[in-house]
């Protein structure tokens, strides 16, 4: 409206004049200045939900139409800014040094205000604010509409409304989409990066599960070497039943704690065996083992499918060895048609194994405490002592044996 109503141009509703264009200018200015001072105090993450966005532009728009009816058909009750052939008058003088007043009071608190985004959008609206005051200064000293320091005037303007352009679009706007785009670039570079990581570490682990997979290997292999070393020895005393004895309780030592390495060695998981399938595997090694005794005797063997952990798949797998090696070799003297019920179960954190036999049980003098009696006081340590159970014995019908321990007194090592 002040380019409309500018001289030279061709009648904006009413003719035009210098005192026209010059009230729109000075009004417009003095908008520009209140909002340059009250936009610092509006926060942008902030919702006022008393003036939704819409009642902002009505406001606008109403505010626009107000001055358009104020000069132009009630130009009479604003004072006179502009006289031709004598220049400003005392009033738009005045009126120019209130707008520079504001300017400076927005000066101070941009320079103050910590709400801004960056400190480039602060530099941007300070030389704004800057170059409008030297604008409004100049404004207050032209005495025609045409002189130098009317067109200076508007320069400055144009100047210093594209550091406000700079200071709202490209700092408030393009500046966070920008940090955005390198904050992606280096989010994805560092994604890249730990994907190579990932590989190294996924390579480094496959190298150890091969080696620690070896190791068992190389343990089972060394434990038969062992085992065939004493078979080896005992063989210079055919005669002499204590030593055959000895070296048959600890060659079916030796294999049932091999048998766990070869099981471990079989699966992936080089910290976990399968009970169903060791305890069958460990069955099949015993009757092996004492075939000419096993002839005969029925074996029943029920496993749910758990897994158990190397510390606790060794003694477990000792004591099912002693106990079936021992019913194979002693419980069924008498000729009874044996029979031998083997469970082992897990419910929650805690395991269940049960052992029965329809042999000829226990001595009534019998106490597993003795240590004389190696076998079944070991069977005793072992279960309580290594591996935190409760174990109970009852030979008087037969051999019955009830024994249960926890899951979690070991833990993983690979």
């Amino acid at each position: 409206m002040h380019t409309l109503g500018y001289k030279g141009m061709p009648d904006f509703v009413t003719p035009n004049t210098g005192n026209k264009s010059t009230q729109f200018w000075l009004i417009s200015r003095f908008i520009t200045a209140l909002v340059f001072i009250v936009a610092i105090y509006v926060k942008p993450n902030r919702r006022y939900r008393a003036f939704p966005g819409n009642l902002y532009i009505v406001f606008a728009f109403l505010l626009v139409a107000f001055v358009y009816q104020l000069v132009i058909f009630n130009s009479h009750l604003i004072p006179d800014t502009y006289v031709h052939g004598v220049g400003l008058t005392q009033f738009k003088k005045n009126a120019e040094l209130v707008i520079m007043c504001m300017l400076v009071v927005a000066i101070a608190l941009y320079s103050l205000s910590k709400s801004l985004h960056s400190e480039k959008q602060r530099q941007y609206f300070l030389a704004a604010f800057i170059i409008c005051f030297f604008s409004e200064l100049v404004f207050a000293v032209y005495t025609s509409v045409f002189d130098v320091f009317n067109v200076l005037g508007h320069i400055f303007k144009v100047v210093a409304f594209q550091f406000i352009y700079k200071a709202v679009f490209v700092s408030a706007i393009n500046e966070p989409y920008e940090k955005l785009i390198h904050t992606n670039s280096l989010l994805s570079k560092e994604i890249q990066e730990n994907e190579e990581y990932a590989k190294v570490i996924q390579k480094s682990l496959k190298e150890k599960e091969n080696l620690i997979g070896e190791i068992f290997h190389r343990t089972k292999n060394s434990m038969e070497l062992v085992r065939s070393l004493l078979m080896i020895q005992s063989s210079d005393y055919p005669d002499d039943q204590n030593i055959r004895n000895i070296v048959e309780n600890t060659s079916l030592k030796i294999q049932t704690m091999s048998l766990v390495h070869d099981h471990l060695y079989q699966n992936k998981d080089l910290s976990e065996i399968q009970v169903s399938d060791y305890l069958l595997s460990l069955t099949e090694m015993v009757k092996h083992m004492f075939l000419s005794k096993g002839n005969g005797v029925e074996i029943q063997l029920e496993a749910n499918q758990g897994v158990l952990l190397l510390d606790t798949a060794v003694p477990l797998g000792l004591i099912f060895t002693e106990l079936l090696s021992n019913s194979l070799k002693y419980a069924f003297t008498d000729g009874t048609k044996g029979k031998i019920s083997i469970k082992f179960w897990i419910d929650g954190d805690r395991s269940y194994f049960e052992y029965k036999d329809n042999g000829i049980g226990l001595p009534t003098s019998f106490d597993v405490n003795d240590q004389k009696k190696l076998g079944l006081s070991l069977l005793k340590i072992m279960a309580e002592k290594q591996m935190g159970g409760s174990l109970s014995i009852d030979g008087t019908q037969g051999f019955s044996l009830k024994f249960d321990f926890p899951n979690n007194l070991y833990k993983r090592r690979v």
